[in-house]
């Protein structure tokens, strides 16, 4: 039987609590954290520094708290809840001398301000190692120490004047309210944030449980099945989780091993698993967290980024619908056949059915979308979806579920403790790997290191664009292994996009090539921090996986390039039109590429006719339109020949 403080738990969370009374207090601070940045996004009522501090200080002691409550550990526990305490008191130190701070101490902080940003710093890196891994907290402090002794490095592109200790603690959170404290924090807290209450809101409410029906729905009687499932599914939870590899560790557990079932080998159907979930960061209007990570570091309005995603979404998922199909057809697997799921999909109401009962998921998404496009305070149009959302569901549940006064009231406060509870965390565990992100950033700022990269690119480039693209690519894929999506995109945008700007590349544009890259840097061997989950579940081999990823997920390596060349497929400089024919060129070049490496397009293919595919594809995803309507007349051609081939073959088989 449960005890009290098992049942107010209750409140907060199903899953295993662990210490109930740790987890009643980490509930109790969730709601203070959502109903601070609820009240500050809607009113704006702290000033900015003040606001920075309760989100990454109480981002730290919420991930102190939640470690305390789930070890097993007394020394850990009572370490955690020590850090705990120190965050909190260092939140309240700042806080309260925040006025001072800004305006008497700003060059010249006092003992204890450095104290406190010491402390602040610490404690900040120890949350990301937690939360993350030791890959961020590892680079913000190389980052540091190349700020301190930068002057020791050899003259060129490392060299710098270097930075006392006291004004390099000083830009990782105050007096200058810098580094932790940053920008990125700011747009951590005030947009960012309120899209994972929104992602918690959607999760509470059974919206992420009708996106999976709905994958079943769409994808399930396809040859294909699971494999068109996972893709569904992943990409439009990996759109809200904000995270590809906590998507892939969890819809991969239920799509991985039905797509074994009916017959894909472990290395494919991880592999489809992990491109589907990284898929998920550039599929509009949520993006996962780039879109608004876009908005913070060019000032582009919101509504024009998750335009200009789009169209490369759109090609990204329908190559791979198709390359899943493609591999269905050619080992002559068919999952429409396999009466034990099948069965699994026998729904007892319509789809119909299914979509009215969940109509505070569309109401609230139109509502998100139309917003969005219309204004650009993106925080505060996430915080109204998840109200219309929370309160449509709530109103549902009491003309259909709820009875009596006491489990209104019950059903209430967990809906709205749980919904707290979710949001807080994946806040948190986003918002100190921003925080700590932000240390790199300022410190590669301000010895000018960012600036004489994009430099020396440049230089290396010799002002030739395609080289650039190339060098560019590299550099960000080797910037973005092992790092979140979020953290990578910052890092290569601060890197690489400058140098793309300044040969002419569009600022969008350029900013949507360093996205991609770091994007897929997470199905990228050696790293393939994607793959490497998603291999675990199958049973396969990490290696075998990466390398199929890599193949399946060609349009985020592809498409970068065509942003650069054809910003037309971003919705630039362009009407309708151009967009469709040149979204519509790429989807066919990335196709042709992948069947030239299947090797099977309605019948296997010979050496030669492979090789025929190979100019084809390269005059489709060629800058020149001539090019491309030469590359689609000889796969139209090739195509057409293969598929009377095949007919022949067929009539004469059968005859």
């Amino acid at each position: 039987m449960k005890g009290p403080f098992q049942r107010l738990a209750g409140i907060f969370t199903d899953e295993d609590a662990g210490d109930a009374r740790i987890t009643l207090l980490f509930g109790l601070a969730a709601i203070a954290f959502v109903l601070t940045h609820v009240v500050q996004v809607l009113t704006y009522t702290l000033p900015s520094g003040q606001f920075k501090v309760v989100h990454v200080g109480g981002a730290a002691a919420l991930i102190f708290l939640y470690s305390a409550a789930h070890t097993k550990s007394a020394v850990s526990k009572a370490a955690h809840l020590l850090l705990a305490a120190v965050a909190a008191a260092a939140i309240f130190y700042i806080f309260t001398e925040h006025q001072a701070l800004t305006t008497q101490r700003s060059f010249l902080p006092n003992t204890t301000d450095m104290l406190i940003a010491w402390v602040f710093l610490g404690i900040c890196l120890y949350a990301s190692l937690r939360e993350w891994g030791w890959v961020v907290s590892a680079i913000a402090v190389v980052g540091l120490l190349y700020g301190y002794f930068g002057e020791l490095l050899p003259q060129g592109l490392l060299y710098h004047g270097g930075i006392t200790l006291k004004r390099l603690i000083g830009y990782t959170s105050i007096p200058y309210f810098s580094g932790l404290l940053g920008s990125l924090a700011e747009l951590s807290a005030g947009t960012i944030f309120p899209f994972m209450l929104l992602a918690a809101a959607m999760k509470m409410t059974g919206c992420i449980d009708f996106i999976m029906q709905v994958a079943y729905r769409l994808g399930g009687r396809s040859r294909a099945g699971p494999a068109q499932i996972a893709i569904i599914s992943s990409g439009l939870m990996g759109m809200v989780s904000g995270s590809s590899v906590a998507n892939a560790a969890s819809t991969g557990a239920l799509t991985i091993p039905l797509m074994k079932r009916v017959g894909f080998k472990p290395e494919f159907a991880g592999a489809v698993e992990a491109v589907s979930s990284t898929g998920g960061q550039i599929t509009p209007p949520m993006m996962g967290l780039a879109a608004f990570l876009i908005v913070g570091l060019t000032g582009i309005p919101y509504g024009e980024i998750i335009i200009a995603a789009v169209f490369p979404a759109l090609i990204y998922y329908l190559y791979l619908m198709f390359a899943v199909h493609l591999r269905a057809v050619k080992f002559d697997l068919d999952a429409s056949a396999d009466e034990t799921m099948q069965a699994e999909l026998q729904v007892e109401h319509s789809m119909l059915r299914t979509c009215l009962w969940n109509a505070h998921f569309f109401i609230a998404i139109a509502y998100l979308i139309t917003m969005l496009l219309i204004t650009n305070l993106p925080g505060r149009v996430s915080l109204h979806a998840a109200g219309i959302l929370l309160g449509l569901y709530i109103l549902r549940e009491l003309v259909f579920h709820w009875r009596g006064l006491a489990s209104i009231a019950w059903n209430i406060l967990r809906l709205g403790g749980r919904t707290a509870f979710d949001a807080a965390l994946r806040g948190a565990q986003i918002g100190v790997v921003v925080a700590v992100i932000g240390v790199l950033v300022e410190v590669l700022t301000v010895t000018g290191f960012a600036q004489k990269l994009s430099f020396w690119m440049l230089e290396l480039a010799g002002g030739d664009l395609a080289l650039l693209l190339i060098v560019a690519a590299l550099a960000c894929i080797a910037f973005g292994l092992g790092l979140p999506t979020s953290a990578s995109y910052i890092l290569v945008a601060l890197m690489g996009a400058p140098a793309l700007v300044e040969l002419g590349v569009p600022l969008l544009a350029a900013h949507f090539f360093v996205f991609f890259f770091a994007n897929v840097s997470a199905i990228t061997p050696p790293v393939a921090i994607c793959c490497l989950v998603t291999s675990k579940i199958a049973d396969g081999s990490f290696f075998r996986t990466s390398f199929i990823a890599v193949r399946l997920g060609l349009p985020g390596f592809v498409l970068p390039f065509l942003f650069a060349v054809h910003p037309e497929i971003l919705g630039l400089e362009a009407n309708i039109f151009s967009a469709l024919l040149v979204s519509a060129m790429a989807l066919a070049g990335v196709i042709a590429l992948n069947v030239m490496l299947e090797g099977f397009l309605f019948r296997r293919l010979s050496i030669i006719e492979r090789l025929l595919l190979l100019p084809a594809a390269g005059g489709l995803l060629h800058p020149s339109l001539w090019a491309s309507f030469a590359g689609l007349a000889v796969f139209a051609a090739l195509a057409g020949w293969l598929w009377l081939a095949s007919r022949r073959a067929q009539t004469a088989q059968e005859g």
